[in-house]
């Protein structure tokens, strides 16, 4: 039988625990350590209990007793989206690991999540690649994703006015000498965070080279402005080393910085 449930104290650790599973060990990379991990994991409960309390949800899906599927939302107001609307929730994160399951799962925390919040305006989702048509969305508009040939589709379900993709107003002054490196940061994502103390570590070791500028996108100003939550760009090209692309280590990560020289 399959449960919708959201998250509350008791069941916590289960909004992270899908984002880290795999099928087996092999699947992490050496570096993510349970320090990584449990640093990681902490950043996010943090920031999924403060969108619960400004009107977000956070769902997991149980079958059988089962942890099978999680969704979480985030009001318009305070979304790691750059994304800006006068009302409704944004999808944040939609996470089923089994491919047997993802239809029926997928399915059941959608419509539970649109009969708690869609009535509040509706349902964004900032999509690449994935048709959100079956699902009762419509396409809103798109726009280029800062990976190249990466598009951003917006989809909206709802009765209210759908938002609109934000044109960011980012500046990228070139270093003589040096490669520039921009950090775009935010809690939203235990590999967003690992990938980030990857960059953080090479532009470190290779400090003779690289200038390394940080921006929080855990506030709706810094999202507004520069348009991206979680990226990387080295001298104004964003790189794909984020999710949906295969996450970099630490060598691809100083070998693109020693190319970018």
């Amino acid at each position: 039988m399959l449960e919708i449930r959201s998250i509350n104290a008791d069941n916590l650790p289960d909004a992270v625990r899908l984002c880290l599973a795999g099928t087996n060990a092999g699947d992490r990379p050496k570096a993510f350590s349970r320090e990584v991990e449990t640093d990681c994991s902490r950043c996010k409960l943090a920031l999924v209990r403060d969108r619960q309390m400004s009107g977000g949800a956070a769902l997991v899906a149980y079958q059988d007793g089962l942890l099978v599927g999680y969704a979480e939302l985030h009001s318009m107001r305070d979304a790691l989206a750059p994304l800006d609307g006068k009302s409704g929730h944004v999808l944040q994160c939609l996470r089923i690991p089994e491919a047997a399951l993802r239809e029926s799962v997928e399915k059941a925390l959608i419509e539970h999540a649109f009969e708690q919040l869609g009535g509040r305006g509706g349902i964004a989702v900032l999509a690449r690649g994935k048709d959100w048509s079956m699902h009762g969305f419509s396409e809103a508009s798109r726009a280029c994703g800062e990976v190249i040939s990466d598009d951003r589709v917006l989809w909206w379900r709802g009765a209210g006015e759908p938002p609109r993709i934000i044109d960011p107003q980012r500046e990228f002054a070139l270093i003589d000498g040096k490669v520039r490196v921009d950090l775009f940061t935010s809690d939203r994502c235990p590999w967003d965070l690992f990938v980030a103390d990857l960059v953080r570590t090479a532009a470190a070791a290779m400090a003779d080279q690289v200038v390394l500028f940080e921006t929080d996108c855990s506030t709706r100003r810094e999202i507004r402005r520069v348009g991206v939550v979680s990226a990387v760009a080295l001298n104004g090209k964003f790189m794909p080393w984020y999710r949906p692309h295969t996450l970099p280590d630490e060598h691809t990560i100083r070998r693109a910085f020693e190319g970018a020289a």
